[in-house]
C-alpha cells in the first residue's frame, strides 16, 4: 500500500517596509540554507507545540536548494524508516537557521544599475556583521557591483534598515511581521525586537493526513527558487536592499 501526500512550502515571507519604494523579485543562482532539525507532529497550535513529535532528522546540513540535486541532498537528510506503526501524522515543524547565503542579479525599475548580491555588506561602523548587529540591521547594497554570494540574516520583527553605503545613515523602527497561515506555512517564529535565536522554526499543514503502514515510506523533496530573491530600492537613495524571499519546497512520502 503507497500512501503519498506533498506539502508546498514556502520557508520564509518577508513583507514591505514603509521605506521600500520599488520591488522586483528575481531568481537566486545560488540560495543556501541550513536545516538543523525536522519533526513530524501527530498535531499542532503553533511553532512550539508539535503534538508527538518525531524526529526525522537532527543535525546541521547545509544545502543549496538553487542545484539541481537539492532535493536528493535534502531528502537524504531525513530518516522516515522508524515512525510508529498505525500513527496519524497532519504536521511537519522544520527548524532551520536564520543564516541564508544567496546570489542574484535583479533589475529594478527606477534604479539606473542591477541590484547584485555581493560578500562585503557592511553594516554601522563601516564594518561586517558582528554581534547581533546580524539580526538587527539590514545593511544597504550598492548597485552595479561584481555579483558574488551574500550572506542575509532573518531579522527581527522590530529593525533597523540601512540607507546609505556602508550604513553611514540608519532608519530605525522599521516593522516586520512573519506570515502566519497566509503563506503555505501554518505558523512560523515571530522574532521579537532583540532576540539573539539563532533558528527559525516553521509548522505546515499536510495536505492530507499520513498515517504510517507497514511499507517503510519514502521522502521525496524538489525546490523552486526562480522567484526566491528580493531586490529593493532604499528610499530614493539608488541603493538596493536584498533578501530571500519564499522558495517553493515540495515533500511528498510515498
Amino acid at each position: 500500500m503507497i500512501k503519498l501526500f506533498k506539502i508546498f512550502l514556502v520557508s520564509f515571507i518577508f513583507l514591505g517596509i514603509n521605506s521600500v519604494l520599488k520591488a522586483e523579485t528575481g531568481k537566486a543562482t545560488v540560495y543556501k540554507i541550513i536545516m538543523k532539525k525536522i519533526e513530524l507532529c501527530e498535531s499542532s497550535t503553533g511553532v512550539d507545540n508539535c503534538v508527538g513529535a518525531v524526529v526525522l532528522a537532527e543535525r546541521d546540513l547545509e544545502i543549496d536548494i538553487a542545484s539541481v540535486d537539492a532535493g536528493t541532498a535534502a531528502a537524504a537528510y531525513g530518516d522516515t524508516a522508524l515512525l510508529p506503526l498505525g500513527t496519524t501524522y497532519t504536521h511537519m515543524r522544520v527548524t532551520i537557521s536564520r543564516k541564508f547565503t544567496i546570489s542574484a542579479d535583479i533589475t529594478v525599475a527606477g534604479i539606473s544599475t542591477p541590484c547584485r548580491t555581493y560578500a562585503d555588506a557592511k553594516y554601522p561602523g563601516d564594518h561586517a556583521a558582528a554581534g547581533n548587529e546580524i539580526h538587527t540591521h539590514r545593511p544597504a547594497m550598492t548597485p552595479n557591483t561584481t555579483q558574488a554570494e551574500m550572506v542575509s540574516y532573518l531579522v527581527n520583527d522590530q529593525f533597523t534598515i540601512c540607507t546609505a553605503a556602508n550604513c553611514g545613515s540608519i532608519a530605525n523602527d522599521q516593522d516586520l511581521n512573519y506570515a502566519q497561515g497566509t503563506g503555505s506555512s501554518t505558523f512560523q517564529t515571530q522574532h521579537a525586537d532583540g532576540s539573539t535565536d539563532t533558528d527559525h522554526v516553521m509548522i505546515y499543514t499536510l495536505t492530507a493526513p499520513y498515517t504510517v503502514a507497514l511499507i517503510a515510506p519514502v521522502l521525496d523533496i524538489s525546490f523552486k527558487t526562480e522567484a526566491a530573491v528580493n531586490a529593493s530600492e532604499i528610499a530614493s537613495t539608488n541603493l538596493c536592499n536584498i533578501e530571500p524571499v519564499e522558495p517553493i519546497v515540495a515533500i511528498s512520502i510515498q
